[in-house]
């Protein structure tokens, strides 16, 4: 049987049409094959743009739930087509053999063993020889739980806390009890010990000090004569109204002083005129391109040192 020979016309229509509605599209339109189209495609280098490329994140949960979930609950996850994850997972050559199901043993164990905090993990997954992801897996299908605290606090542990918790960290706390640091932390919090004291409450003194120097001083000076942090002085501005917000826009009039004065007064003089600040001023400055040297003055040619390239002809 012969095969049909693909015409300019079809060609065209397969550039136009192919990279945004796909081969069977195409196919309907020209009455040919799917598998006819996409071949013709991939030797004229069209991509059709609508498939989704696989991400680094989805090529590792792939490979971590494959022999655990089915392959319609990783689609489902991923968002992607039953066959487009088969694809994939043959790929990575991890279309092998399935882990079995689960059998009524198993899951009877599994429902007296997981509620206990002192089962770890790795001990149930080891009995039952599943991986750890199975064992979370199928405690959610069973609807199992389990405690949140796995420790209680004894009063020993809690008086050896509070002796050394302000001269000792969470981490050497945690060795010395034989706990994890994230343990200490929440115990702390949960015993209302905070490990930073609370801030200084702000005195009107201070915040009429802040209002009439903001736009005056440098924020760091307001904050060394308050004995405040730099950041403590920004966040206060904005509630009292006196932040600085956006800058003021330069009008033609002002640009035109600056332009006028800029070589021949200091910075500081004018940005007293203008009512704005050095910076301010620089900044206009730079984007007008103005320089502070007087025209008409050359800069002295600098020497050139003499070449010590050897002439090897």
């Amino acid at each position: 049987m012969q095969t049909r020979k693909w015409t300019a016309e079809e060609i065209a229509l397969l550039r136009r049409y192919y990279r945004k509605k796909g081969a069977k599209y195409v196919a309907e339109c020209l009455g040919r094959n799917p598998d006819t189209v996409m071949a013709k495609a991939a030797k004229l280098g069209v991509r059709y743009q609508g498939i989704r490329p696989w991400r680094m994140w989805e090529d590792r949960y792939l490979q971590r739930k494959y022999k655990i979930r089915k392959t319609s609950s990783i689609a489902r996850t991923l968002k992607r087509s039953v066959p487009s994850v088969a694809a994939r997972a043959k790929k990575f050559n991890l279309l092998g053999s399935r882990s079995p199901n689960w059998s009524d043993k198993e899951k009877d164990l599994l429902r007296a063993l997981y509620a206990d905090r002192k089962n770890s993990l790795e001990y149930i997954s080891e009995l039952l020889n599943r991986s750890r992801y199975a064992i979370l897996l199928q405690a959610q299908v069973l609807g199992l739980k389990r405690p949140q605290h796995d420790h209680e606090w004894t009063k020993e542990e809690h008086r050896y806390f509070v002796m050394h918790r302000k001269t000792k960290s969470y981490k050497e706390i945690a060795q010395a009890l034989g706990l994890t640091t994230s343990a200490v932390g929440h115990h702390a919090s949960r015993s209302g010990f905070r490990r930073r004291p609370p801030g200084r409450p702000w005195m009107e003194e201070e915040k009429e000090f802040i209002r009439q120097n903001y736009r005056i001083l440098p924020t760091r000076e307001i904050a060394a004569k308050l004995g405040r942090s730099f950041d403590a002085v920004i966040n206060l501005a904005g509630p009292l109204g006196i932040s600085a917000g956006r800058s003021r826009p330069w009008s033609e009039e002002e640009q035109e002083y600056l332009r006028s004065h800029y070589r021949r007064f200091p910075l500081e003089n004018i940005a007293a005129e203008l009512g704005r600040t050095v910076k301010a001023v620089a900044t206009a400055a730079a984007k007008l391109k103005l320089t502070r040297r007087r025209a008409g003055v050359k800069r002295k040619a600098r020497s050139r040192r003499p070449s010590t390239q050897v002439n090897l002809r």
